[in-house]
């Protein structure tokens, strides 16, 4: 299995108002630093946010809020149309005011059970810039330092299944399961059969046979990595269950928000003993 899926992007933004200020520290966790030709959305990434600033950040609840109102790769250059339109977005989210929770000064949230889409307009070349920021309403943006993906031709594409999703309309087509190789790396994809869109997955071992098998549900396949077997749900593209080697969203997620909570807690404790 490659070790070589992570890149750490900190993001600092600040605003100084009169007497307070709204900034925060960010951890983008991408697994991988390349995409091909086909790929959708750059594949995903997830993320940790620190308010290290003195005033509340209001952050939606529910990850698909966030994703939709408020968290939005950008490319750059700039684009100040598409910039524009964000308002119009957080807006949606906004009309409630149940939709959303502070995270006071010195916290850090992790958005649980979900991997986020880079989904950058880019056109795909050998080099694709863009920050991932987060929209705070009013033209306010808190946006990362450029980070970098780099359009590749892969190795070598390796055909494992062809698989239908029996729970929804029975003239969906059928998808295809890939094995993706790129230098030290090979990655699972499904690749939609009409489209010809790929979708990243997971990372898998360099080596081993791959075998795919229905599993108790009609929407999910399980998966041999040799003689480890994954869960893969083909409605919602993701890991159900798997190994940390192959479940790498799931166990950074599980890990950063175990120590998460644990920095929160002590930052509520030394708080309380200042009161």
């Amino acid at each position: 299995m490659t070790k070589r899926y992570t890149m750490i992007a900190l993001l600092v933004s600040s605003t100084p108002f009169i007497f307070a200020e709204t900034n925060a520290l960010i951890e983008v966790k991408l697994f991988k630093d390349w995409v091909i030709s086909e790929e959708r959305n750059f594949g995903h990434f997830n993320l940790a946010i620190k308010n290290t600033g003195t005033e509340p950040i209001l952050l939606a609840k529910r990850p698909v809020n966030f994703e939709g109102g408020q968290l939005v790769t950008r490319p750059l250059p700039r684009d100040p149309v598409a910039d524009s339109k964000q308002e119009r977005e957080y807006q949606m989210i906004a009309r409630r005011s149940d939709e959303f929770f502070s995270l006071s000064p010195d916290e850090t949230y992790v958005y649980d059970n979900c991997k986020f889409l880079l989904d950058s307009e880019l056109p795909f070349a050998k080099e694709m810039r863009f920050t991932v920021s987060i929209y705070l309403g009013k033209d306010f943006w808190l946006d990362s330092e450029p980070l970098v993906i780099n359009g590749v031709t892969p190795d070598a594409m390796e055909d494992l299944a062809t698989i239908k999703d029996n729970t929804r309309n029975i003239q969906d087509p059928p998808r295809k399961l890939v094995a993706v190789t790129y230098k030290n790396e090979r990655w699972l994809y499904m690749k939609g059969t009409k489209t010809g869109i790929y979708y990243s997955v997971c990372p898998l071992s360099l080596t081993n046979k791959i075998r795919v098998e229905p599993h108790d549900d009609v929407s999910l396949f399980k998966i041999w990595d040799g003689d480890k077997s994954i869960i893969f749900n083909m409605g919602k593209i993701i890991i159900v269950e798997g190994p940390d080697e192959n479940d790498v969203y799931g166990k950074w997620t599980r890990e950063r928000k175990q120590r998460a909570e644990a920095d929160n807690a002590e930052v509520r404790r030394k708080k309380a003993e200042q009161q």
